[in-house]
């Protein structure tokens, strides 16, 4: 993100994944050069709150707060190819001797090198991935038992209607947000491992199906 279109930021609101709002952004962390490191929001409690600007996804409708991992998979997905295309080139260069010996073995040890460290990195997000996965299910999981609470509490009158019906929505509406943050999260693992079979690592870890919910009104 350029550093001119910070200060066009300071005011709007920034919201998640889900389009729900987190806060205002007030102002932004500079370091001792004066580079912009966190942008400072102002919370709906009025608490105030730091990110890492590398974050942030700003459009000229909004401004996104991204995850850490929606991140590293935007800068791996964008850095990998290109290198990829470059060890390939270089190859052909060398193999139709068009460039020396001595060129192509320190060129391609340079991309190797980082091709290495951009496989490591893949698979640690396959891992961080993996372990989102697991803790949407364990929410998805725990808001089904606070379901069941409220519905036998209401069903034996310990719950009146109204507080039923708010509470019951609410509930609804998180596991469809929770169910839509496992799909994302599926789908950026599936892209991860296309990406990653391209430098011929092996992906062997599992994947569950997806659980759609839809809210109604009753």
């Amino acid at each position: 993100m350029a550093a001119n279109i910070f200060p066009s930021l300071i005011g709007r609101s920034i919201r998640d994944e889900n389009g729900r709002e987190i806060g205002k952004i007030v102002s932004f962390i500079i370091n001792s050069s004066g580079e912009v490191k966190e942008a400072l929001v102002e919370s709906k409690s009025e608490e105030m709150i730091k990110y890492p600007v590398g974050r942030l996804k700003a459009t000229q409708e909004e401004v996104l707060l991204v995850t850490d991992i929606e991140r590293r998979v935007e800068k791996l997905c964008e850095s990998l190819p290109i290198l990829l295309k470059k060890r390939e080139i270089l190859e052909s260069l060398f193999k139709n001797k068009e460039i020396v010996p001595e060129i192509y073995e320190d060129l391609s040890s340079e991309i190797d090198k980082s091709i290495g460290e951009m496989k490591l990195e893949a698979q640690n997000l396959l891992s961080d991935i993996e372990q989102q996965i697991q803790h949407q299910e364990n929410l998805i999981k725990m808001l089904h038992l606070a379901r069941t609470f409220l519905e036998m509490e209401h069903g034996i009158g310990n719950v009146k209607d109204d507080v039923f019906r708010q509470s019951l929505l609410s509930i609804l509406r998180e596991i469809k947000y929770t169910s839509y943050r496992k799909m994302n999260l599926l789908k950026t693992k599936d892209k991860i491992s296309s990406l990653i079979l391209q430098t011929g690592i092996d992906i062997t870890l599992s994947e569950k199906p997806v659980i759609n919910v839809r809210i109604t009104g009753q």
